[in-house]
């Protein structure tokens, strides 16, 4: 049986990793989400929730998705973390729509 050539590139590249794979899951072990209460999140009765960078020297750029009660709303936001700095404030974990949470779509060291 032949495969044309194009079919085997194909092939090939649906079976391989991005080329940030191994990068993005070294970098997203320094990534935490921090919760704190704040007065308008306690008055939802949430927590304000935050993204920090753990790494001692490395600075982050990572891709967080947005989710309203378990549906992801299509937001996806970027930022960069410098380590030792305060946790990036990203919102409640709810509003008045609901439940709001952020994932971690990606990550990446910026040095």
């Amino acid at each position: 049986m032949h495969i044309p050539t194009r079919w085997l590139l194909l092939i090939a590249l649906a079976g391989a990793a991005p080329a940030h794979a191994d990068g993005d899951a070294e970098a997203r072990r320094y990534v935490r989400f921090v919760e704190e209460p704040a007065g308008a999140c306690v008055a939802r009765n949430g927590v304000q929730i935050l993204v920090r960078n753990e790494h001692p020297t490395r600075r982050l750029r990572v891709w967080l998705d947005r989710f309203q009660a378990g549906v992801g709303t299509g937001d996806r936001s970027r930022t960069d973390l410098s380590p030792g700095a305060e946790p990036e404030p990203l919102g409640c974990s709810r509003n008045l729509a609901g439940t709001q949470e952020w994932r971690l779509a990606r990550a990446a060291f910026l040095d």
